[in-house]
């Protein structure tokens, strides 16, 4: 009995441990594969940046399964070799490695390497692909990792225009449609057409690559004797169709792989996020700068408005005093201080204006006559003078005012509606 109960409490002790420690990390390694399951059935269904979203979600997730993780990776580099952007396939094949490494899976750690060694090829360094594809070779020497790495050696001297080199790696097997068409199309650059029209034949009915099409095309019209009418017309209809989806779907592919550099560079997507903040406060300084002309504007019409109103009512009172029967009497020119309060009234505190540029009594009289627009003989009956003295005195007074006896006039005018 007492032995019976010990066992029931290793057994629960067991099941407490797994529930705390071991069942979370079971369900983000769950959570990780049905994200992986998720992206491979997106990119089935052709749907790019939305299989990409979800193998990120998954390298997110906490799990010990390595080679899940390098599956992930490499279906991404797979997706970033189609947008031809191999910079980016190579780097993230290289993290597929990284984790197929840590699985001891040899096979898949070495193809994993062949990819990185084809990624060097496509971007023309000859020397390191082969280097990368002798390491593959040394971490697994068999079949069927053998045949993928003749398709690179062959495809790092295709991409370098060695096309001797091409014929000599793809002589060795014609199993692979990529052989078949690396020496197809190396025997058409060497101008050598009946044997590049002899190997497009065969690979035409038993390859299903839409990226052949063209190639293939190419080929066979080079030489008018190389295919039928038929043959050509229904490859030439199947390659218009297929670049038009090969085109949607790399556009979609250009999205994926955008989304991933930005997950693979957070400092570059930060540069990205402090470049765009600076976008939005240049905007919005420049629409701060744009309402305050814009207010500036406003402004200055409606003071425009209001001098312009201020002009019409002070030629207004000019007429009137200019069509009195009697001036003097309108103004009170006797008493000063009178004279002073009336003008005031009539142009909008004129005479209090020239009082605080220093006129005396004569020149303000002076002013004031001349800005209602009496003639000098008029003027000189006003101020009992000669008419002789009178152009003297409005010089005088308009050299007060740092303007001449022509332009008095207009000089009182503005410093009454200012």
């Amino acid at each position: 009995m007492h032995r019976q109960m010990k066992t029931a409490m290793k057994v629960s002790y067991r099941i407490i441990v797994f529930l705390l420690f071991l069942a979370p990390l079971y369900g983000r390694a769950a959570d990780a594969r049905s994200y992986y399951e998720e992206g491979k059935a997106l990119r089935e269904k052709g749907e790019q940046v939305a299989a990409m979203r979800a193998f990120i979600r998954a390298t997110h997730c906490e799990t010990d399964n390595e080679s899940l993780l390098g599956r992930v990776y490499s279906n991404m580099a797979n997706m970033c070799r189609q947008a031809n952007d191999h910079e980016t396939a190579f780097e993230v094949y290289a993290l597929s490695t990284a984790h197929f490494a840590k699985s001891y899976d040899s096979l898949a750690y070495a193809y994993a390497i062949n990819n990185m060694a084809w990624e060097q090829a496509a971007m023309g360094h000859k020397a390191q692909a082969l280097a990368l594809v002798d390491s593959a070779v040394s971490c697994y020497p068999y079949y069927p990792l053998t045949e993928k790495v003749i398709e690179t050696r062959a495809a790092a001297c295709f991409f370098v225009q060695e096309y001797d080199s091409v014929l000599y790696y793809t002589a060795s097997s014609q199993t692979s449609d990529y052989l078949l068409m690396l020496r197809a199309q190396a025997f058409s650059f060497l101008q050598i057409d009946d044997s590049a029209n002899v190997y497009a034949k065969q690979l035409l009915p038993r390859t299903t690559n839409p990226f052949y099409l063209d190639d293939l095309y190419y080929i066979l019209t080079h030489n008018d004797a190389a295919a039928d009418k038929e043959t050509l017309l229904r490859l030439s209809s199947e390659r218009a169709d297929v670049q038009k989806q090969i085109k949607e779907r790399h556009g979609q592919l250009a999205l994926a792989v955008n989304f991933l550099q930005q997950e693979l560079n957070p400092e570059k997507q930060r540069y990205t996020i402090w470049f765009i903040l600076l976008i939005v406060c240049g905007l919005a300084l420049l629409s701060w700068l744009i309402f305050i002309a814009w207010q500036q504007h406003k402004l200055r019409a409606e003071k425009a408005k209001f001098e312009q109103a201020r002009i019409q009512e002070l030629n207004a009172n000019k007429q009137l005093l200019f069509e009195s029967e009697d001036i003097r009497q309108e103004l009170e020119w006797n008493d000063f201080d009178a004279l002073c309060r009336e003008i005031n009234k009539r142009f909008f505190s004129l005479a209090t204006k020239l009082q605080k540029i220093d006129l005396n009594e004569q020149d303000i009289r002076m002013c004031i006559l001349v800005l209602i627009g009496l003639s000098h003989k008029e003027i000189a009956d006003m101020l009992n003078c000669s008419p002789k003295s009178i152009g003297k005195l409005k010089d005088l007074t308009a050299r007060k005012l740092g303007v001449s006896g022509g332009q008095l006039q207009e000089k009182l005018l503005k410093t009454a509606i200012l």
